[in-house]
């Protein structure tokens, strides 16, 4: 029997796994104590597996050659088959039924025990592979073992380095969906705010959703998004701008102001804004514009109201950097290193899935469904 290494116990190499036939022995290899480490922290552990939408913008390549072999759908029927209860929610987003990132993982491992060709071997580094002969050694700290065929599923932990001997080029390895760091504002952290639309024009970008400010950054699923648009870009930074209140125009906003101005005449400008948005927010916008907070509503100008319906629309935020928080990077083995059923061109054998793989997608499940696809293309392949 043909003797296949899975390097990497996560998400992507499960699924290869659970796909290969039955005749062929596969060993799955871990570097830490257990697999699936990962799968039970995504979706704040409730694991996002897929999503019933797909679009042009869900990934940083084109991958419909792939998704057309195993998508969204095929993932659903799939663990369906394999005793997983799913739902989606109202933008596509699915889920298990239990709302526990466990209940996936388990059903696989589940599957795997009954697979008697698949053994797991945990807490081994993988530290290099080479080409002797017919076989490939795989060298581990202590110890090497010779395979016939190997699939790395290694991950952003892998040393992209050590498979160019191969002739497999790489992109360096960049966060992705993560914060974005700006500068230090203690008097917003902690301070969310739902419904807002994001623009970036840097890499031409626009999303509504819900944002957080952090001390020292911003986070938040569309921030999350747009760090994947800049980190695909390699811009470290660039200006964001933010409209706080995108149900509405410019217009109708104005003389929104205008109207509680009349209202709210005897008032002190400190609390003109109060009702209006979190109190961090009312408090940082009048604070932006040098308003006296002790003066009167009533002082308040016509110019002093439209500069103040400007920022609200328009409110602008340069970015540093990424933070550290990052979920996925982007980078890993160029596609067009590889052939349609994920093997090295160059190297009959060698096969690469998951994210060490130049594939990410934006927040929703993507990311996840593509270490589904890539797992059973070459699963079945071997």
């Amino acid at each position: 029997m043909k003797n296949v290494c899975i390097l990497g116990g996560g998400a992507s190499a499960l699924m290869c796994a659970c796909c290969a036939k039955d005749n062929v022995n596969v060993k799955i290899i871990e570097q830490n104590s257990k697999v699936g480490k990962k799968i039970l922290a995504t979706g704040n552990g409730r694991c996002n597996l897929t999503n019933k939408i797909v679009n042009d913008k869900s990934y940083n390549t084109d991958i419909k050659n792939f998704l057309n072999k195993f998508n969204q759908f095929d993932t659903l029927n799939f663990f369906n088959s394999i005793g997983l209860e799913t739902y989606a929610d109202n933008e596509g987003r699915v889920y298990p039924f239990s709302n526990s990132a466990s209940s996936v993982l388990e059903v696989l491992l589940n599957y795997l025990i009954n697979k008697k060709n698949i053994n797991i071997d945990t807490d081994k580094k993988f530290v290099d592979i080479e080409k002797i002969d017919n076989k490939y050694r795989i060298q581990f700290e202590d110890s090497f073992e010779d395979f016939d065929e190997v699939i790395v599923a290694l991950g952003n932990k892998a040393n992209l380095n050590l498979f160019e001997k191969f002739g497999v080029k790489n992109n360096p390895f960049v966060p992705s969906l993560c914060g974005l760091k700006t500068s230090k504002n203690k008097n917003l952290a902690g301070t969310r705010v739902s419904n807002v639309k994001v623009f970036c024009k840097a890499v031409n970008f626009e999303e509504t959703g819900e944002i957080l400010f952090r001390e020292d950054g911003i986070s938040g699923i569309v921030i999350f998004n747009l760090s994947a648009f800049l980190s695909r870009a390699k811009i470290n930074s660039a200006e964001i701008i933010i409209d706080l209140m995108p149900n509405i125009n410019f217009e109708i906003l104005l003389n929104k102001l205008k109207n509680r101005k009349e209202l709210l005449k005897n008032y002190k400008i400190n609390d003109f804004l109060t009702g209006f948005f979190n109190k961090t927010i009312n408090f940082d916008l009048i604070n932006k514009l040098k308003f006296d907070l002790e003066k009167d509503v009533s002082k308040l100008s016509d110019k002093d109201l439209f500069n103040l319906a400007k920022l609200i629309k328009n409110y602008s935020i340069k970015t540093l950097g990424f933070l550290d928080n990052n979920q996925v990077f982007n980078g890993g083995v160029k596609l067009s290193s590889l052939t349609n059923c994920l093997e090295a061109k160059n190297q009959k054998g060698l096969y690469f899935i998951g994210e060490i793989v130049d594939v990410d997608g934006v927040c929703g499940g993507y990311n996840l469904q593509w270490a589904w696809t890539s797992g059973k293309i070459v699963g079945e392949n071997l």
